[in-house]
């Protein structure tokens, strides 16, 4: 099974809001705000859902800014989240509406969101791995990247 997931470059005032998560080994990380795809839902309906959700926010996409695929191999994860173990992930660009935020709840390890500067998102532990250090090519992009796919053998769940 692979998976679609809409991710948002909320990108406002300088900054871009990061999902922060640990993982079941204390480990912290970031993430784009989004998720999975549903079924007969636009990868723009699903960026749009997914933010709401996870950040009580209220975006619209800009344009479509990255993809990249990630694939695990380990066996132990592939079995207890598989649908998480192989996914392709569409990066668009979204602005911030002027609309009030929302409650909202937090996603699967998430335990809060931050807005960070390009060069701070580039510093930190960011997923989609692909992603790190290529923050500000990515907003900078007049075209969309394909940031590549990876083969991950760790488990991060």
């Amino acid at each position: 099974m692979i998976r679609n997931s809409a991710k948002a470059l909320i990108y406002h005032n300088g900054r871009l809001l990061l999902n922060s998560h640990l993982t079941s080994a204390g480990e912290l990380y970031y993430d784009l705000p989004g998720g999975g795809q549903e079924p007969y839902e636009t990868m723009e309906e699903a960026v749009i859902r997914e933010v709401l959700e996870e950040t009580g926010l209220t975006v619209e996409p800009v344009r479509f800014a990255a993809l990249c695929e990630e694939i695990f191999t380990d066996e132990q994860m592939r079995e207890r989240w598989p649908e998480y173990c192989h996914r392709c992930m569409h990066i668009f660009l979204a602005q911030l509406l002027p609309v009030p935020a929302q409650e909202h709840v937090l996603d699967f390890q998430q335990i809060g969101s931050g807005w960070f500067t390009p060069e701070e998102a580039e510093a930190l532990p960011l997923v989609p791995l692909q992603l790190r250090g290529r923050v500000r090519e990515v907003l900078e992009s007049p075209a969309p990247l394909y940031l590549g796919s990876l083969r991950r053998d760790e488990v991060c769940m």
